[in-house]
């Protein structure tokens, strides 16, 4: 008997200090007040994230162990929403537990035309292998995989993204489409002015999306991802993997922290320059 009380009193105590709540809430556009959906929310760094769904709900578990540190929500097009984590859990009450994105101004770089002939080529992972198979790591909103791509030439203007799909259980699974600049060998920032979202229900073969309607064009080597952003189960999603070529880097989910995590997955953007 004292065994069990001694237990239950660990379990008390365990949570208290641990304690951990849920946070529920919706993300807005401070404007126009309409939802906004597929927004990343996380700790920076800390592996704990989500993705807002189609309607710009959230929820997040936050335990008390992550109060001092940093939350942050960013979507593409607008700017970042920081705050302590002690802060965030203090101001969703007062906001009714509704967080405002306000729109980022940006301005639009300014396209060189030239009457020069491009040379088109296929960069990234040409693997279509279906004995070698891998994907995201985790079924967290927010998990991402992708792979470096080495430009041969500036500028380099991108065309066309595509994603060999070794096996897919799902009806239809979507995702976001990221481009990041590099730092360090891992992704930065990322590049694009506005979301690129793409759905699939193949179940074998090339997802391909064209993308000359976003006007991409890099001047460097830069990091492409796919990204999680609707919960599915786990039914299961694999990509073609090679051996060779450049190795995949993921993150966990939203805000986490980049790492790369072995053999290449098979992606490759067409571009020209």
């Amino acid at each position: 008997m004292k065994k069990i009380i001694s237990s239950v009193l660990l379990l008390v105590i365990s949570h208290i200090i641990y304690g951990q709540e849920t946070y529920k809430g919706q993300i807005k556009d401070s404007k126009t007040k309409e939802p906004l959906p597929y927004v990343n929310i996380g700790i920076l760094g800390g592996n704990i994230g989500t993705v807002s769904d189609n309607d710009g709900n959230f929820q997040i578990e936050l335990e008390s162990k992550f109060d001092l540190d940093t939350i942050q929500i960013s979507m593409i097009g607008y700017k970042n929403y920081i705050k302590i984590v002690k802060e965030f859990k203090k101001e969703m009450p007062r906001l009714d537990s509704i967080i405002s994105l306000e729109q980022e101004i940006t301005e639009l770089e300014e396209v060189v035309l030239s009457n020069k002939k491009l040379k088109e080529r296929t960069l990234g992972n040409k693997t279509k292998s279906k004995s070698m198979i891998g994907g995201f790591s985790t079924n967290q909103l927010g998990n991402e995989v992708g792979i470096v791509i080495k430009t041969k030439k500036k500028p380099t203007y991108i065309n066309r993204f595509n994603a060999s799909i070794a096996s897919n259980k799902y009806d239809n699974v979507k995702f976001r489409l990221n481009f990041y600049n590099l730092k360090e060998g891992l992704p930065y920032k990322n590049i694009l002015k506005e979301n690129i979202i793409l759905s699939t229900g193949i179940k074998e073969g090339v997802l391909s999306a064209d993308l000359s309607k976003y006007n991409i064009v890099v001047e460097d080597d830069f990091f492409v991802s796919l990204e999680w952003i609707e919960d599915l189960g786990k039914d299961g999603l694999m990509f073609s993997i090679g051996l060779f070529g450049s190795p995949i880097i993921e993150r966990k989910t939203s805000q986490g922290d980049w790492n790369k995590v072995g053999v290449g997955i098979g992606f490759t953007v067409d571009v020209e320059y």
